[in-house]
């Protein structure tokens, strides 16, 4: 069973997490099958990480203005890209083969396999993530994949100014021993997500499900191109199921404010032309999702490629003179070497599918031993048992007991079973005859 892992950024709505609000998407028989880990609300949250910080923060400050009451709003109000919490929608496979109900309404059992993954991570989440502080967690199994929200709070410590405790992502992944950012598309977000998807690749593992390992089985020169399409499809993919259910919500929304909001036609308006653009914003994500995967057909059109490309750089090849005697060499242009180098790479798939054979053979041969030895067994016990009846003079005895019986003899034996008076009926009739004489 192979299949994909999503790893995506969440749009945050606490209520929809929790069921407070019921959008369209969701399937009100199945809520009960959702697991609620932990639902506490975000100033019980933010009180427990930065009171005591705030505390002494205050204690500190003479002037009132720059005290602070309301860390919260601080946070929605601050200019540094921070924000009050993040969230991340964590699912195993996708519709077409995690789907939660097959075609008759009952719940499959990869969906059950997914939902084993998904609870074992997120049981382990706060353990893995000290500086990520777990306010609200959920497994939906109401919706038409297994999936988790997850919404934390990032935590730093150590800060010499201010606050000595506060609310900062990248400080916090930091603090847990991930990589610095090397640049705006290798940063330390990335690092801790490529951390997570690999532990969730372990525990599909565990359960036979192979997670699909972006651009592997490519063999040629395309695998950049085949590892960045498929990248961009799968997260065009987790953008369409996101954008769809936030449609599904704003529609609950309209619907409602039309059905029971009279008089506040500008709220209507307004949640109207958040639909209008979301759709738009669905739309192009469904044309990437498109783009992407035409991108991946086309890849995998070429791999004929390979061999035009391995005659064109013989062709290409040209001898070098050998000074001294040496092994004959030949001279190649460096964008035909690389290419080169690519296909030779391709050869340790090959090598990994013999090893396995391999494996398999030695696996046979030692069942083959096994028989062999089995057989060396029963021939020692038969030639003791021959051993046995020879010593003992039992040869001749065996030789009868086993040798086939004649009809005559067979019949002989039939008649020496049978009773005396039933044996004889004609003589027992004779000698009565001779008693009435």
């Amino acid at each position: 069973m192979v299949t994909t892992i999503s790893f995506v950024v969440g749009k945050g709505s606490i209520a929809h997490n929790n069921r407070s609000f019921i959008a369209l998407n969701v399937v009100e028989e199945r809520i009960e099958l959702d697991e609620f880990y932990k639902q506490e609300t975000l100033k019980e949250a933010y009180d427990k990480l930065f009171g005591q910080a705030i505390k002494d923060y205050n204690d500190g400050q003479d002037r009132k203005d720059r005290k602070i009451d309301d860390y919260i709003t601080k946070i929605k109000n601050s200019k540094n890209n921070e924000k009050v919490f993040y969230e991340n929608v964590v699912q195993v496979g996708c519709m077409k083969d995690f789907g939660v109900v097959d075609e008759n309404g009952n719940v499959t059992e990869n969906a059950l396999k997914a939902k084993e993954v998904l609870d074992q991570y997120v049981k382990t989440f706060q353990e893995r993530n000290p500086n990520l502080y777990l306010f609200n967690a959920v497994l939906h199994m109401d919706e038409a994949t297994p999936h988790l929200h997850l919404d934390y709070i990032p935590v730093a410590h150590g800060y010499k100014r201010g606050m000595k405790t506060r609310n900062s992502l990248t400080r916090g992944l930091q603090e847990m021993g991930i990589e610095k950012a090397t640049s705006k598309n290798d940063n330390e977000t990335m690092h801790w997500q490529a951390r997570e998807r690999e532990y969730l690749t372990e525990l599909c593992a565990e359960r036979g499900i192979e997670i699909e390992t972006i651009g592997i089985d490519r063999d040629d020169y395309t695998i950049p191109e085949y590892k960045a399409a498929m990248k961009a499809k799968e997260e065009a993919e987790a953008d369409v199921e996101i954008l769809k259910a936030e449609k599904n919500e704003l529609l609950q929304v309209v619907q409602d404010a039309n059905v029971s909001l009279v008089g506040v036609a500008d709220n209507i308006r307004e949640k109207e032309d958040e639909l209008r653009k979301l759709e738009e914003r669905l739309k192009a994500a469904e044309q990437q999702r498109q783009d992407s995967e035409n991108k991946m057909l086309e890849i995998t059109k070429d791999d004929k490629k390979v061999k035009a490309e391995l005659d064109q750089i013989s062709k290409q090849a040209v001898d070098v003179p050998s000074l001294f005697g040496g092994e004959q060499m030949v001279k190649l242009p460096k964008k035909s070497f690389k290419k080169l180098m690519s296909i030779c790479y391709s050869v340790s798939k090959l090598k990994e599918w013999v090893s396995y054979l391999d494996s398999k053979l030695t696996e046979a041969k030692g069942k083959i031993d096994d028989l062999q030895e089995s057989e060396k067994s029963l021939t020692e016990k038969i030639s003791s048992i021959e051993s046995f009846i020879k010593e003992n003079g039992l040869v001749s005895a065996l030789a009868e007991f086993l040798r086939p019986k004649s009809v005559l003899e067979k019949l002989h034996e039939y008649k020496a079973a049978i009773p005396q008076r039933e044996r004889s009926p004609k003589k027992e009739l004779k000698k009565s005859r001779g008693m009435e004489r």
